[in-house]
């Protein structure tokens, strides 16, 4: 069975080809920016995404010889397009990272009604939230959120030009905010808040619902035949809990943590949970999973921003792979970065802070660091902020997590697992694939096709982790000693990062 795992990130379209849960090798990716056109800003364009797609579909099956049995759709959450009556797109691709919707969620989260909102939808209050965003553009854009037909995903967004059809997976609309966890339906309450109707929202789908009818004219530009069959799928959190081996009950207390464009520490629950304190999100796998756990917006991008903006850092790199150049950098430096910390806040933060207005900084800078130390740097911040979440949810679980599962882009470096395993103090286990986003989605089609029960009897087929990255106990017992400056200073930080925003604010105007 030849599964074509296709996983729609923010900063590129990848597609990975599997032999039933067996990853082949053969892969293809199409990166695309992310664009600012405005202080707070994240967006793409919904047809360069499309177009991306397409050319990573179809540089798959030219290295590929014989049929696709089916294409496996995984997709970033937490975006928003408006579109009008014919699907076109009325606005960019406003991702999590976009933070313009800042002041509607900290106006909503300090209300008994937000709070209700959080408890019932399990995503947090927050800029990230496509609810919240939808607050925001009503407000601002009046005009736009009078003329759309509709509000959808970019997941959405491609399944209407492939199929045209406008549908929605139960993982992408449990990231909205709209969606009620233990109904399983679109929030009424939530629509309210949106001012919404439901017939400007998709139709809610299994994540195992299989699509028919491709176009023709796509069909010829990925190289596939009209009848392949595409698998819906779910969201790239929970298809990495999956894609781990990470699901509920077995006994064992495992956490998957992941780095991409942005970081996550998941754990797997058989209920909807939710925090008191709001600070971790509840997203839906299938009905039997629910995957609970923060989001950090510090994850890859720090060191993309450090890669495209610093010449410096740039030198040298053309020639290789510039993130294992970066990381060959920083390898040159202790740990601790010479007393060098960074906090990761470039796009505000999710978790565990939930603070839009958050801001990066370096902080105890000094004539004795260089480039080596501010990227260094910049790679154990992603990790310290990764750490104070995994603290959240062994404070909401009650007792340590005993595994931690090691998955996305940042395993396919040795030098970042080891500093992974010596911040955390943990051993981490890492898959044979470290792909465990697609390799969810490959799991999740085996499923689909009849090949196996279940999630669970399809996790039995992964092969075990046989690679185990340990800590050094005297490079933890550094770390440990940084940890908590670390975690003290966004919150002294905090007012200053309100005014500095306030401020920007009003210069905007002023310029405009």
């Amino acid at each position: 069975m030849r599964i074509a795992a296709i996983d729609i990130g923010t900063s590129s379209t990848r597609a990975l080809l599997f032999d039933g849960v067996r990853f082949t090798g053969e892969s293809a990716a199409v990166e695309y920016a992310l664009k600012h056109p405005e202080p707070g800003a994240a967006e793409l364009g919904a047809m360069e995404v499309m177009d991306a797609l397409v050319n990573c579909v179809h540089s798959l099956t030219l290295k590929t010889a014989g049929r696709i049995d089916c294409v496996a759709l995984s997709s970033a959450m937490h975006s928003l397009i408006a579109v009008d009556a014919a699907g076109a797109p009325l606005t960019p691709v406003f991702t999590w990272a976009d933070n313009r919707a800042a002041q509607a969620g900290e106006s909503l989260r300090a209300t008994a009604g937000g709070r209700a909102l959080y408890l019932e939808t399990g995503v947090p209050i927050h800029a990230m939230s496509p609810l919240v965003k939808l607050i925001w553009l009503r407000a601002t854009r009046p005009g736009v959120f009078a003329c759309a037909a509709k509000f959808v995903s970019i997941k959405e967004f491609v399944v209407h030009q492939l199929f045209g059809r406008w549908m929605v997976d139960d993982s992408i609309a449990s990231a909205s905010g709209l969606y009620a966890l233990a109904r399983g339906d679109w929030s009424d309450a939530a629509l309210a808040v949106a001012g919404l109707g439901r017939h400007q929202l998709s139709a809610l789908a299994s994540p195992t619902t299989m699509l028919s009818g491709l176009s023709p004219g796509y069909g010829a530009a990925m190289n596939l035949p009209v009848d392949t069959r595409f698998m819906l799928g779910a969201s790239d959190g929970c298809l990495a809990n999956l894609g781990a081996g990470v699901l509920a009950g077995g006994g064992r207390r495992r956490a998957v943590l992941t780095i991409g464009t942005s970081g996550a520490l998941r754990m797997a629950v058989p209920a909807p949970a939710t925090d008191p304190a709001m600070r971790t999100f509840c997203y839906l796998l299938d009905r039997s999973e629910f995957v609970i756990g923060g989001a950090t917006n510090g994850g890859g991008l720090p060191l993309r921003w450090l890669r495209d903006n610093f010449p410096q850092l740039r030198a040298g790199l053309d020639a290789r792979d510039p993130y294992t150049a970066l990381a060959d950098l920083a390898r040159t430096v202790p740990a601790g970065a010479g007393g060098l910390l960074f906090h990761p806040y470039l796009a505000g933060e999710r978790a565990p802070l939930w603070n839009a207005a958050a801001r990066a900084s370096f902080i105890g800078l000094n004539f004795g660091h260089g480039p080596a130390h501010l990227v260094r740097a910049v790679m154990e911040g992603v990790l310290f902020n990764l750490s104070m979440i995994l603290d959240v949810l062994e404070e909401l679980s009650a007792g340590p997590v005993d595994e931690i599962v090691a998955g996305g882009g940042f395993a396919h470096s040795p030098f970042w697992l080891q500093m992974a395993a010596d911040l955390f103090g943990r051993t981490l286990a890492v898959a044979d694939n470290p792909e465990s986003t697609a390799q969810g989605a490959a799991l999740m089609a085996m499923q689909a096709l009849g090949q196996c029960d279940s999630l669970a009897a399809a996790a039995v087929l992964l092969p075990p982790a046989t690679r185990r990255v340990t800590p050094d106990a005297a490079t933890h017992a550094r770390y440990a000693k940084l940890k908590p400056i670390f975690a003290a200073l966004p919150a002294k930080l905090a007012p200053f990062h309100a005014q500095l925003t306030a401020l920007q604010r009003t210069f905007d105007q002023e310029e405009t």
